[in-house]
């Protein structure tokens, strides 16, 4: 599904007293700038980059996950998400909320801004 097709789904889903088109597409600008894992990045992205862990051989080059399923999420707990991820050829785990903050959707979040 393309990145327009989820906004307008997700813009006929919600309220019309919630949410007004015009924030929620700065929304979906500003998270894909900055490069954050939020419940909205976090349905699109497919490679996730370490924020503060490097390849061992280059020191410019963020570790890299990438996704190895669907996202989970759930309608009674709004906010929260699981995203399974894959790391070399052996090491599966997931990116939640509690550790969206070590990665970013981005290579180099910090020199992008």
């Amino acid at each position: 599904m393309s990145r327009a097709q989820q906004i307008v789904g997700a813009l006929l889903e919600a309220d019309p007293d919630d949410v007004s088109a015009k924030d929620y597409v700065n929304a979906v600008h500003k998270d894909a700038t900055s490069g954050t894992v939020n419940p909205i990045s976090a349905m699109t992205a497919n490679t996730f980059y370490h924020r503060r862990l490097k390849y061992k051989g280059c020191a410019a080059r963020p570790l890299e996950a990438r996704r190895n399923g669907r996202t989970k999420t759930w309608k009674t707990r709004p906010g929260q998400f699981r995203i399974p991820v894959k790391y070399g050829m052996y090491e599966y785990f997931y990116i939640d909320q509690d550790n969206a903050h070590e990665w970013a959707t981005i290579p180099n979040p910090e020199k992008a801004e």
